[in-house]
């Protein structure tokens, strides 16, 4: 039976795990718990240990996530507040958050921060934890039950890498001091202060976790600031570590904080200077931006004052994909379409612009079609490999764009696929052809353009060099392949 199965995912574009009657089991109880526990209510913001929205807001506003495959049900409601309160609540705890990271650091030396990253990755792991943060990664963000499985894996993964990064930075030997030399050579790490994690909604597990686990390795405390398109998934993190440092005996409060919302929030906790440091998963136009309005204002922080501290930076990608005249068209076009159409195409990652040799693109190009027609377009929480996109913004925003370039007589629809729409936030699986031919200003504006979606762009070439002189043109990049 298992035989059976596995030969049957191999030859799919998108194997689904829930064909495994014991995974599909264990994701029904996860499903379960989301439903019961979480979907629906109300979650709080929580600096320094406390529900700031009870106690010195006292406000009813806010707003919610959806399910992107199933609009109408709210997956949760969060608070929201105005400049004004924001700013008092900025000002009101961060200095208790910066003074309970200074706790932290000088309690718990590094080899306790080691163990506690360890038990953050077994909090990730608990059998019905697992299965929990799943479903709520399909039920927030749309994604299928092969990319959930798959991202709380790394979830539970990016804290054991960063306890082993935390053991090499402090096991590092260095050269003893020669005898007749005075003085005693060492070192030692401090923390920077306070981190803002800035988290995108499209791997709202994972990066968080990343994010967060690094900073608290170094002994800095932390606030997630959650996707306003993907709260809950980061309120789960936030628990999730909540939970080991309980496990572990050690106190939280102020050191995990949770703040999610838009952009004013953003600027509310960067405009403070007890604000050291900040990662950020997003636009690059948006991270130019954040370090444009705030990248100038001195910070505290552990000694002295020093300008605003990048923890880790993802931004936007124009990616690359060439299928060379050698290639196989056929393990091509099968990880060509897994990159582009994977999380309905809304990540950094996929391959936006795909470069195929004139040799090769007769063979190629049916297998494309083939392997976009295997996949099954609808709800993910049936089964589907692919669903919706986040919001209607960002449907609306990418049918814009498209329509742009077909206007521009840059891009022609080259191939559309056929689905049923049961939300206003689904986008077909769509492939462009070039048609910008040797313009320059063409070549840069699809160089340049990042489709956030299940788009991509053919473009075939007869030398390496063809391509090679289109890369120099793009401005940024994340994968190539």
């Amino acid at each position: 039976m298992r035989e059976r199965l596995v030969k049957e995912f191999s030859e799919k574009v998108y194997p689904n795990p829930a064909a495994d009657p014991e995974v599909a089991k264990k994701l029904a109880a996860g499903i379960s718990e989301f439903n019961e526990y979480y979907l629906g209510i109300r979650f709080p913001w929580i600096l320094s240990g406390e529900d700031v929205s009870r106690t010195i807001t006292n406000t009813n506003e806010t707003y919610e996530t959806h399910d992107p495959n199933a609009p109408s049900v709210i997956i949760g409601y969060f608070s929201k507040f105005g400049p004004d309160c924001l700013k008092k609540l900025v000002d009101c705890y961060v200095p208790n958050i910066r003074s309970a990271g200074r706790r932290f650091f000088l309690e718990t030396p590094w080899q306790k921060r080691v163990e506690l990253l360890r038990m953050i990755s077994r909090v990730v792991k608990d059998k019905e934890r697992f299965w929990l943060l799943c479903a709520a990664k399909m039920y927030e963000t749309g994604q299928s039950i092969a990319e959930a499985i798959g991202e709380t894996d790394e979830e539970a993964d990016f804290p054991l890498a960063n306890a082993m990064y935390l053991e090499e930075h402090n096991k590092e030997l260095l050269i003893a001091s020669p005898k007749f030399s005075g003085d005693l050579n060492g070192k030692i790490y401090v923390p920077h202060g306070v981190f803002l994690d800035v988290c995108p909604f499209n791997f709202p597990g994972a990066i968080p976790m990343d994010m967060a686990t690094k900073a608290l390795a170094m002994g800095n405390a932390i606030i997630e600031k959650s996707s306003p398109k993907s709260s809950l998934c980061g309120y789960l993190v936030w628990e999730t570590i909540k939970i080991a440092f309980e496990r572990m005996g050690i106190n939280w409060h102020g050191v995990v904080n949770y703040a999610p919302g838009d952009a004013g929030v953003v600027n509310a906790f960067l405009s403070h200077p007890e604000i050291a440091g900040m990662s950020f998963t997003g636009s690059s136009n948006v991270l130019n931006d954040i370090k444009r309005q705030h990248g100038h204002l001195m910070r505290y922080g552990w000694a002295g004052r020093a300008k605003l501290v990048t923890g880790s930076a993802e931004t936007s990608g124009v990616n690359t994909f060439i299928v060379c005249a050698d290639a196989d068209p056929v393990h091509a076009a099968n990880e060509y379409v897994k990159s582009f159409t994977g999380r309905s195409g809304q990540k950094c990652s996929s391959a936006r612009v795909c470069f195929v040799h004139d040799a090769v693109y007769a063979a190629f190009v049916p297998e494309v079609f083939n392997r976009l027609n295997q996949i099954r377009y609808g709800n993910v929480k049936e089964g589907a490999d692919l669903g919706a996109m986040i919001t209607a913004a960002d449907r609306d925003e990418i049918v814009g764009q498209i329509e742009k370039l077909k206007a521009e007589r840059i891009v022609e629809i080259f191939y559309e696929k056929a689905i049923t729409r049961s939300s206003g936030y689904d986008f077909p699986p769509t492939l462009l052809k070039f048609s910008g031919g040797s313009s320059c200003a063409k070549m840069v504006l699809i160089m340049n353009t990042e489709l956030f979606g299940p788009v991509s762009t053919i473009i075939t070439f007869e030398n390496i060099d063809e391509v090679e002189n289109m890369c120099r043109l793009t401005d940024f990049a994340l994968t190539g392949s």
